[in-house]
């Protein structure tokens, strides 16, 4: 079995907060810089969220993770890959 490199924690309570959160899921999409520093990622990381320009959380993920993982989806945890 293939282990793969874990995404950062504050990365998956950011994308899984916005996946049950209304409120957070639309701060995300219209505030990303804020949102993602309220989430406790660095001044780099949220640049790198805010750096997405996406209408919807599948769109964002799907941007995000090649940024994150590379294009290559065998780097990518099973429970992504599905996403992009």
């Amino acid at each position: 079995m293939t282990r793969h490199r874990s995404i950062h924690v504050d990365y998956e309570r950011l994308i899984g907060t916005a996946v049950v959160d209304a409120t957070v899921r639309n701060d995300l999409l219209s505030n990303p810089h804020a949102t993602a520093l309220s989430f406790g990622l660095t001044s780099n990381d949220a640049n790198l969220v805010a750096d997405i320009q996406a209408s919807d959380l599948r769109s964002f993920a799907a941007t995000l993770l090649p940024r994150l993982y590379g294009h290559d989806t065998s780097a990518m945890p099973a429970r992504y890959v599905a996403i992009g």
